[in-house]
Protein backbone atom coordinates (compact mmCIF):
# COMPACT_ATOMS: atom_id res chain seq x y z
CA UNK A 1 0.00 0.00 0.00
CA UNK A 2 2.81 2.34 0.93
CA UNK A 3 4.58 1.58 -2.33
CA UNK A 4 1.43 2.34 -4.36
CA UNK A 5 1.07 5.76 -2.64
CA UNK A 6 4.74 6.51 -3.29
CA UNK A 7 4.32 5.58 -6.95
CA UNK A 8 1.25 7.78 -7.24
CA UNK A 9 3.14 10.67 -5.62
CA UNK A 10 6.05 10.33 -8.06
CA UNK A 11 3.67 10.37 -11.02
CA UNK A 12 2.02 13.58 -9.79
CA UNK A 13 5.43 15.19 -9.17
CA UNK A 14 6.54 14.28 -12.70
CA UNK A 15 3.40 15.87 -14.15
CA UNK A 16 4.09 18.99 -12.03
CA UNK A 17 7.64 19.33 -13.40
CA UNK A 18 6.37 18.84 -16.95
CA UNK A 19 4.16 21.91 -16.50
CA UNK A 20 6.41 24.13 -14.40
CA UNK A 21 9.79 23.78 -16.10
CA UNK A 22 8.71 25.07 -19.54
CA UNK A 23 7.00 28.01 -17.82
CA UNK A 24 10.23 28.83 -15.97
CA UNK A 25 12.08 28.75 -19.27
CA UNK A 26 9.61 31.18 -20.83
CA UNK A 27 9.94 33.55 -17.85
CA UNK A 28 13.73 33.46 -18.16
CA UNK A 29 13.52 34.29 -21.86
CA UNK A 30 11.09 37.11 -21.09
CA UNK A 31 13.75 38.65 -18.87
CA UNK A 32 16.17 38.53 -21.80
CA UNK A 33 13.61 40.32 -23.97
CA UNK A 34 13.30 43.03 -21.34
CA UNK A 35 17.09 43.33 -21.12
CA UNK A 36 17.38 43.67 -24.89
CA UNK A 37 14.62 46.22 -25.28
CA UNK A 38 16.24 48.39 -22.63
CA UNK A 39 19.70 48.15 -24.22
CA UNK A 40 19.61 47.86 -27.99
CA UNK A 41 16.64 50.17 -28.36
CA UNK A 42 18.93 53.01 -27.32
CA UNK A 43 21.39 52.19 -30.09
CA UNK A 44 19.23 51.24 -33.08
CA UNK A 45 16.18 53.01 -34.57
CA UNK A 46 13.01 52.24 -32.65
CA UNK A 47 11.12 51.29 -35.81
CA UNK A 48 13.26 48.14 -36.03
CA UNK A 49 11.25 46.76 -33.11
CA UNK A 50 7.83 48.17 -33.87
CA UNK A 51 6.24 44.70 -33.79
CA UNK A 52 5.63 42.33 -30.88
CA UNK A 53 7.87 39.32 -31.25
CA UNK A 54 6.88 35.99 -29.68
CA UNK A 55 9.54 34.17 -27.68
CA UNK A 56 9.00 30.44 -27.19
CA UNK A 57 11.23 27.48 -26.44
CA UNK A 58 10.54 23.79 -26.15
CA UNK A 59 12.64 20.74 -25.42
CA UNK A 60 13.61 19.20 -28.74
CA UNK A 61 12.90 15.65 -29.79
CA UNK A 62 15.61 13.27 -30.88
CA UNK A 63 14.91 13.76 -34.55
CA UNK A 64 15.87 16.97 -36.38
CA UNK A 65 13.69 18.34 -39.17
CA UNK A 66 15.68 21.05 -40.96
CA UNK A 67 14.16 23.63 -43.28
CA UNK A 68 16.42 26.19 -44.99
CA UNK A 69 15.04 29.68 -45.60
CA UNK A 70 17.44 31.66 -47.80
CA UNK A 71 17.10 35.46 -47.74
CA UNK A 72 17.51 37.21 -51.09
CA UNK A 73 21.12 38.32 -50.82
CA UNK A 74 24.36 38.35 -52.75
CA UNK A 75 27.72 38.82 -51.03
CA UNK A 76 29.29 42.05 -52.28
CA UNK A 77 32.26 42.46 -49.98
CA UNK A 78 35.54 40.57 -49.70
CA UNK A 79 36.00 39.54 -46.08
CA UNK A 80 39.60 39.76 -44.97
CA UNK A 81 38.95 38.39 -41.49
CA UNK A 82 35.54 36.89 -40.85
CA UNK A 83 34.92 36.28 -37.16
CA UNK A 84 33.15 33.45 -35.40
CA UNK A 85 30.44 34.03 -32.84
CA UNK A 86 31.57 37.19 -30.97
CA UNK A 87 32.69 36.56 -27.41
CA UNK A 88 30.21 39.11 -26.08
CA UNK A 89 27.19 37.30 -27.57
CA UNK A 90 24.93 36.08 -24.79
CA UNK A 91 23.39 32.63 -24.91
CA UNK A 92 20.73 31.02 -22.78
CA UNK A 93 22.30 29.03 -19.94
CA UNK A 94 21.41 25.37 -20.16
CA UNK A 95 22.82 21.93 -19.72
CA UNK A 96 25.11 20.86 -22.53
CA UNK A 97 22.81 17.89 -23.09
CA UNK A 98 19.65 20.01 -23.49
CA UNK A 99 18.39 20.80 -27.00
CA UNK A 100 15.74 23.19 -28.23
CA UNK A 101 13.87 23.81 -31.44
CA UNK A 102 14.96 27.08 -32.98
CA UNK A 103 16.11 28.94 -36.06
CA UNK A 104 19.83 29.00 -36.84
CA UNK A 105 21.40 32.22 -38.12
CA UNK A 106 24.09 31.67 -40.75
CA UNK A 107 26.00 34.55 -42.35
CA UNK A 108 28.23 33.67 -45.31
CA UNK A 109 27.99 30.06 -44.18
CA UNK A 110 29.17 30.82 -40.64
CA UNK A 111 26.87 29.80 -37.76
CA UNK A 112 26.23 32.68 -35.35
CA UNK A 113 23.73 31.02 -33.02
CA UNK A 114 20.07 30.00 -32.94
CA UNK A 115 16.98 31.98 -32.04
CA UNK A 116 13.86 30.56 -30.45
CA UNK A 117 11.38 32.07 -32.95
CA UNK A 118 12.02 31.84 -36.69
CA UNK A 119 9.26 34.32 -37.53
CA UNK A 120 10.63 36.88 -35.07
CA UNK A 121 14.14 36.54 -36.48
CA UNK A 122 12.81 37.04 -40.01
CA UNK A 123 10.91 40.12 -38.83
CA UNK A 124 14.06 41.58 -37.29
CA UNK A 125 16.04 41.06 -40.51
CA UNK A 126 13.26 42.43 -42.71
CA UNK A 127 12.83 45.44 -40.43
CA UNK A 128 16.57 46.07 -40.60
CA UNK A 129 16.31 46.04 -44.39
CA UNK A 130 13.42 48.50 -44.26
CA UNK A 131 15.60 51.06 -42.45
CA UNK A 132 17.53 51.67 -45.68
CA UNK A 133 14.74 51.25 -48.22
CA UNK A 134 13.39 54.34 -50.00
CA UNK A 135 10.38 52.58 -51.46
CA UNK A 136 11.08 53.94 -54.94
CA UNK A 137 9.70 51.92 -57.85
CA UNK A 138 12.12 49.31 -59.15
CA UNK A 139 14.41 49.50 -56.12
CA UNK A 140 16.16 46.26 -55.16
CA UNK A 141 17.20 45.66 -51.56
CA UNK A 142 19.57 42.89 -50.45
CA UNK A 143 21.95 42.10 -47.63
CA UNK A 144 25.56 42.43 -48.73
CA UNK A 145 26.22 38.94 -47.33
CA UNK A 146 24.43 35.64 -47.81
CA UNK A 147 22.08 35.18 -44.84
CA UNK A 148 20.36 31.87 -44.19
CA UNK A 149 17.78 31.01 -41.54
CA UNK A 150 17.64 27.28 -40.83
CA UNK A 151 14.90 25.75 -38.67
CA UNK A 152 16.05 22.78 -36.64
CA UNK A 153 17.07 21.43 -33.23
CA UNK A 154 20.12 23.06 -31.61
CA UNK A 155 22.03 22.77 -28.33
CA UNK A 156 20.32 25.04 -25.80
CA UNK A 157 23.69 26.66 -25.12
CA UNK A 158 23.63 28.07 -28.70
CA UNK A 159 20.27 29.80 -28.22
CA UNK A 160 20.70 33.58 -28.55
CA UNK A 161 18.82 36.13 -26.49
CA UNK A 162 17.80 39.50 -27.94
CA UNK A 163 21.11 40.85 -26.60
CA UNK A 164 22.85 38.12 -28.55
CA UNK A 165 21.14 39.17 -31.78
CA UNK A 166 22.17 42.74 -30.99
CA UNK A 167 25.80 41.68 -30.62
CA UNK A 168 25.75 39.93 -33.98
CA UNK A 169 24.32 43.01 -35.71
CA UNK A 170 26.88 45.30 -34.02
CA UNK A 171 29.93 43.08 -34.61
CA UNK A 172 32.62 44.38 -36.96
CA UNK A 173 34.66 42.70 -39.67
CA UNK A 174 37.73 43.84 -41.61
CA UNK A 175 37.21 44.06 -45.37
CA UNK A 176 39.59 44.83 -48.23
CA UNK A 177 38.70 47.41 -50.88
CA UNK A 178 40.35 49.10 -53.84
CA UNK A 179 40.06 52.89 -53.54
CA UNK A 180 40.72 55.34 -56.41
CA UNK A 181 42.37 58.50 -55.07
CA UNK A 182 40.67 61.78 -55.95
CA UNK A 183 42.27 65.20 -56.16
CA UNK A 184 42.71 66.64 -52.67
CA UNK A 185 42.35 63.32 -50.84
CA UNK A 186 44.02 62.98 -47.45
CA UNK A 187 44.19 60.23 -44.85
CA UNK A 188 41.22 61.91 -43.16
CA UNK A 189 39.00 62.21 -46.25
CA UNK A 190 39.51 58.54 -47.14
CA UNK A 191 38.79 57.44 -43.56
CA UNK A 192 35.69 59.64 -43.53
CA UNK A 193 34.48 58.14 -46.82
CA UNK A 194 34.37 54.74 -45.14
CA UNK A 195 32.82 56.14 -41.95
CA UNK A 196 35.94 55.50 -39.86
CA UNK A 197 38.05 57.62 -37.54
CA UNK A 198 41.51 58.58 -38.77
CA UNK A 199 43.10 56.72 -35.84
CA UNK A 200 41.31 53.44 -36.64
CA UNK A 201 41.98 53.78 -40.38
CA UNK A 202 45.67 54.44 -39.68
CA UNK A 203 45.80 51.50 -37.28
CA UNK A 204 44.66 49.18 -40.09
CA UNK A 205 46.51 50.77 -43.03
CA UNK A 206 49.44 52.68 -41.57
CA UNK A 207 50.26 56.24 -42.57
CA UNK A 208 49.73 56.69 -46.32
CA UNK A 209 52.74 58.23 -48.03
CA UNK A 210 52.20 61.50 -49.89
CA UNK A 211 53.08 59.94 -53.26
CA UNK A 212 50.28 57.39 -52.79
CA UNK A 213 47.71 60.18 -52.51
CA UNK A 214 48.18 61.29 -56.12
CA UNK A 215 44.86 61.56 -57.96
CA UNK A 216 44.15 58.40 -59.97
CA UNK A 217 46.22 56.06 -57.81
CA UNK A 218 44.51 52.84 -56.71
CA UNK A 219 44.98 51.97 -53.05
CA UNK A 220 44.33 48.62 -51.40
CA UNK A 221 42.83 49.59 -48.06
CA UNK A 222 41.49 47.67 -45.09
CA UNK A 223 38.18 48.92 -43.75
CA UNK A 224 36.27 48.10 -40.57
CA UNK A 225 32.56 47.80 -41.29
CA UNK A 226 29.44 46.25 -39.69
CA UNK A 227 28.92 42.55 -40.32
CA UNK A 228 25.27 43.08 -41.32
CA UNK A 229 24.79 45.65 -44.08
CA UNK A 230 21.99 46.42 -46.54
CA UNK A 231 22.63 47.31 -50.19
CA UNK A 232 19.98 49.23 -52.14
CA UNK A 233 20.12 49.66 -55.91
CA UNK A 234 17.81 52.12 -57.62
CA UNK A 235 17.63 54.07 -60.85
CA UNK A 236 17.25 57.83 -60.57
CA UNK A 237 16.81 60.63 -63.09
CA UNK A 238 18.01 64.04 -61.93
CA UNK A 239 18.31 67.47 -63.49
CA UNK A 240 21.82 68.86 -63.00
CA UNK A 241 23.59 72.06 -63.96
CA UNK A 242 26.00 72.39 -66.90
CA UNK A 243 28.59 75.02 -65.89
CA UNK A 244 29.30 77.70 -68.47
CA UNK A 245 32.77 78.20 -69.95
CA UNK A 246 34.67 81.49 -70.19
CA UNK A 247 36.17 83.07 -73.30
CA UNK A 248 38.71 85.90 -73.34
CA UNK A 249 38.07 88.46 -76.10
CA UNK A 250 40.34 91.16 -77.47
CA UNK A 251 40.22 94.59 -75.91
CA UNK A 252 40.92 96.11 -72.51
CA UNK A 253 38.76 97.69 -69.88
CA UNK A 254 39.15 101.22 -68.57
CA UNK A 255 39.81 99.88 -65.07
CA UNK A 256 42.75 97.83 -66.23
CA UNK A 257 41.16 94.69 -64.80
CA UNK A 258 39.39 91.89 -66.57
CA UNK A 259 35.68 92.68 -66.95
CA UNK A 260 32.66 90.65 -67.99
CA UNK A 261 31.18 91.61 -71.37
CA UNK A 262 28.59 88.84 -71.62
CA UNK A 263 27.50 87.12 -68.43
CA UNK A 264 27.73 83.34 -68.62
CA UNK A 265 24.67 81.25 -67.83
CA UNK A 266 24.73 77.62 -66.74
CA UNK A 267 22.82 75.11 -68.82
CA UNK A 268 21.00 72.03 -67.57
CA UNK A 269 20.65 68.36 -68.40
CA UNK A 270 18.86 65.28 -67.14
CA UNK A 271 21.07 62.43 -65.98
CA UNK A 272 19.80 58.89 -65.49
CA UNK A 273 22.01 56.71 -63.30
CA UNK A 274 22.02 53.55 -61.24
CA UNK A 275 22.90 54.34 -57.62
CA UNK A 276 24.04 51.80 -55.05
CA UNK A 277 23.98 52.61 -51.33
CA UNK A 278 25.21 50.44 -48.45
CA UNK A 279 23.59 51.18 -45.09
CA UNK A 280 22.54 54.52 -46.58
CA UNK A 281 26.01 55.53 -47.87
CA UNK A 282 26.39 55.90 -51.64
CA UNK A 283 29.09 53.53 -52.88
CA UNK A 284 28.53 53.50 -56.62
CA UNK A 285 26.92 55.63 -59.33
CA UNK A 286 26.82 54.50 -62.95
CA UNK A 287 25.51 57.03 -65.49
CA UNK A 288 23.22 55.36 -68.03
CA UNK A 289 22.20 58.34 -70.17
CA UNK A 290 22.25 62.14 -70.37
CA UNK A 291 20.00 64.60 -72.20
CA UNK A 292 20.79 68.31 -72.53
CA UNK A 293 17.79 70.50 -71.74
CA UNK A 294 19.35 73.97 -71.94
CA UNK A 295 22.73 74.72 -73.49
CA UNK A 296 25.01 76.90 -71.33
CA UNK A 297 25.82 80.45 -72.44
CA UNK A 298 29.55 81.17 -72.72
CA UNK A 299 30.80 84.03 -70.59
CA UNK A 300 32.95 86.59 -72.44
CA UNK A 301 35.53 88.74 -70.66
CA UNK A 302 38.12 91.32 -71.59
CA UNK A 303 41.73 90.46 -70.90
CA UNK A 304 42.56 93.68 -69.05
CA UNK A 305 45.87 95.56 -69.08
CA UNK A 306 47.14 93.97 -65.86
CA UNK A 307 48.28 90.71 -67.38
CA UNK A 308 49.16 89.19 -64.01
CA UNK A 309 45.50 89.22 -62.96
CA UNK A 310 43.64 86.03 -63.79
CA UNK A 311 39.89 85.55 -63.69
CA UNK A 312 37.19 83.07 -62.81
CA UNK A 313 33.68 82.48 -64.04
CA UNK A 314 32.18 83.32 -60.65
CA UNK A 315 34.08 86.36 -59.35
CA UNK A 316 37.49 88.04 -59.46
CA UNK A 317 39.48 89.93 -56.88
CA UNK A 318 42.97 91.04 -55.87
CA UNK A 319 45.80 88.53 -56.05
CA UNK A 320 48.35 87.72 -53.36
CA UNK A 321 50.68 85.04 -52.10
CA UNK A 322 47.88 82.48 -52.19
CA UNK A 323 48.76 81.17 -48.73
CA UNK A 324 46.14 80.49 -46.06
CA UNK A 325 46.36 82.40 -42.79
CA UNK A 326 44.53 79.50 -41.10
CA UNK A 327 43.41 76.05 -42.19
CA UNK A 328 39.90 76.01 -43.61
CA UNK A 329 37.16 74.22 -41.66
CA UNK A 330 34.20 72.31 -43.09
CA UNK A 331 31.37 74.80 -43.75
CA UNK A 332 28.54 72.54 -42.49
CA UNK A 333 27.84 71.13 -39.00
CA UNK A 334 29.37 67.79 -38.04
CA UNK A 335 31.14 67.40 -41.39
CA UNK A 336 27.64 67.07 -42.88
CA UNK A 337 26.36 67.03 -46.43
CA UNK A 338 26.30 64.41 -49.18
CA UNK A 339 28.60 65.28 -52.07
CA UNK A 340 26.42 65.15 -55.19
CA UNK A 341 28.79 66.90 -57.59
CA UNK A 342 32.58 66.86 -57.43
CA UNK A 343 35.02 69.60 -58.32
CA UNK A 344 35.86 69.46 -62.03
CA UNK A 345 32.93 67.17 -62.85
CA UNK A 346 31.75 68.43 -66.25
CA UNK A 347 33.53 71.72 -65.52
CA UNK A 348 32.02 72.16 -62.06
CA UNK A 349 33.92 74.85 -60.16
CA UNK A 350 33.21 73.71 -56.61
CA UNK A 351 31.55 70.91 -54.68
CA UNK A 352 27.81 70.44 -54.07
CA UNK A 353 26.83 69.24 -50.61
CA UNK A 354 23.21 68.11 -50.36
CA UNK A 355 21.68 68.60 -46.90
CA UNK A 356 18.40 69.70 -45.29
CA UNK A 357 17.12 73.21 -45.96
CA UNK A 358 17.86 75.61 -43.12
CA UNK A 359 21.10 73.89 -42.05
CA UNK A 360 23.65 76.38 -40.69
CA UNK A 361 26.52 77.45 -42.96
CA UNK A 362 29.79 78.50 -41.28
CA UNK A 363 32.67 80.68 -42.48
CA UNK A 364 35.51 78.35 -43.45
CA UNK A 365 38.04 80.94 -42.28
CA UNK A 366 38.21 84.51 -40.97
CA UNK A 367 37.89 87.36 -43.44
CA UNK A 368 35.84 90.17 -44.96
CA UNK A 369 32.47 89.62 -46.65
CA UNK A 370 32.71 90.98 -50.22
CA UNK A 371 29.44 89.51 -51.58
CA UNK A 372 26.23 89.03 -49.61
CA UNK A 373 23.08 88.88 -51.68
CA UNK A 374 21.65 87.59 -54.94
CA UNK A 375 24.64 86.66 -57.10
CA UNK A 376 23.89 85.50 -60.65
CA UNK A 377 22.96 81.77 -60.83
CA UNK A 378 24.25 81.22 -57.27
CA UNK A 379 21.10 82.81 -55.85
CA UNK A 380 21.64 84.09 -52.31
CA UNK A 381 25.38 83.92 -52.00
CA UNK A 382 28.22 84.86 -49.65
CA UNK A 383 31.82 85.44 -50.75
CA UNK A 384 34.50 85.94 -48.09
CA UNK A 385 37.92 87.42 -48.80
CA UNK A 386 40.51 85.79 -46.53
CA UNK A 387 43.47 87.83 -47.76
CA UNK A 388 46.51 86.78 -49.80
CA UNK A 389 44.28 86.17 -52.82
CA UNK A 390 42.20 83.49 -51.05
CA UNK A 391 38.40 83.59 -51.21
CA UNK A 392 35.56 81.15 -50.48
CA UNK A 393 32.05 81.16 -51.96
CA UNK A 394 28.83 79.76 -50.47
CA UNK A 395 25.94 79.54 -52.94
CA UNK A 396 22.16 78.81 -53.08
CA UNK A 397 21.52 79.96 -49.48
CA UNK A 398 17.93 80.25 -48.26
CA UNK A 399 18.87 83.24 -46.08
CA UNK A 400 21.98 85.26 -45.19
CA UNK A 401 23.27 86.33 -41.78
CA UNK A 402 25.98 88.75 -42.98
CA UNK A 403 26.33 91.90 -45.08
CA UNK A 404 29.04 93.25 -47.37
CA UNK A 405 31.90 94.68 -45.32
CA UNK A 406 31.29 92.49 -42.26
CA UNK A 407 34.36 91.01 -40.62
CA UNK A 408 33.69 87.36 -39.77
CA UNK A 409 35.65 84.88 -37.67
CA UNK A 410 36.20 81.27 -38.61
CA UNK A 411 33.10 79.26 -37.69
CA UNK A 412 30.72 82.26 -37.64
CA UNK A 413 27.20 81.63 -38.91
CA UNK A 414 26.91 83.30 -42.33
CA UNK A 415 23.71 81.81 -43.77
CA UNK A 416 21.34 78.88 -44.12
CA UNK A 417 21.22 76.09 -46.74
CA UNK A 418 18.60 76.46 -49.46
CA UNK A 419 18.05 76.11 -53.21
CA UNK A 420 17.89 79.71 -54.46
CA UNK A 421 19.28 80.58 -57.88
CA UNK A 422 19.95 77.78 -60.32
CA UNK A 423 19.49 74.75 -58.09
CA UNK A 424 17.34 71.64 -58.27
CA UNK A 425 17.52 70.68 -54.60
CA UNK A 426 18.62 71.95 -51.20
CA UNK A 427 22.41 72.01 -51.05
CA UNK A 428 25.46 74.17 -50.41
CA UNK A 429 27.63 75.00 -53.40
CA UNK A 430 31.10 75.64 -51.95
CA UNK A 431 34.08 77.04 -53.85
CA UNK A 432 37.69 77.88 -52.95
CA UNK A 433 39.55 80.43 -55.07
CA UNK A 434 43.28 81.05 -54.99
CA UNK A 435 44.31 84.15 -56.93
CA UNK A 436 41.04 84.13 -58.88
CA UNK A 437 41.29 80.53 -59.98
CA UNK A 438 39.01 77.85 -58.64
CA UNK A 439 40.68 74.99 -56.79
CA UNK A 440 39.48 71.64 -55.51
CA UNK A 441 38.28 72.46 -51.96
CA UNK A 442 39.63 69.12 -50.73
CA UNK A 443 43.13 70.42 -51.44
CA UNK A 444 42.68 72.96 -48.64
CA UNK A 445 40.00 71.46 -46.41
CA UNK A 446 39.57 68.02 -44.86
CA UNK A 447 36.23 66.49 -44.04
Amino acid sequence: MHQEKQKDYMQKFSRFLAVVLPAVGIIALSGCVRDFCGGWMTRLPSELFSQDFSVTASVGENEVQTTAVVMDAQPAAVVASAGFLPAEVETVSASSQATVKGCGLYIDGQFYGAYSSASSLRNILNSFKALYTTGEEGESVDFTRDIQLVDGTYPASDLLTYSGIKSVFESKVIESYSYIVRSGDTQQTIASYYGMTVDRFTELNGQLAADKLTAGNILDVKVEEPLVQVACTRQVTETVSIPFSTEIVEGVSSSGKAEIITQGVNGSKTVTANIVTVNGRETERVVLSEKVLVEPVTQKMTEGTQSSISYSASYYGETGSGTLKESLIWPLPDNGGTETCYYGEDGHQGIDLAIDAGTDIYAAASGTVVVAGWYYTYGNCVVIDHGNGVRTLYGHCSSLNVSVGDEVAQGDLIGKVGMTGYATGNHLHFEVHINNRTCDPYTYIAR
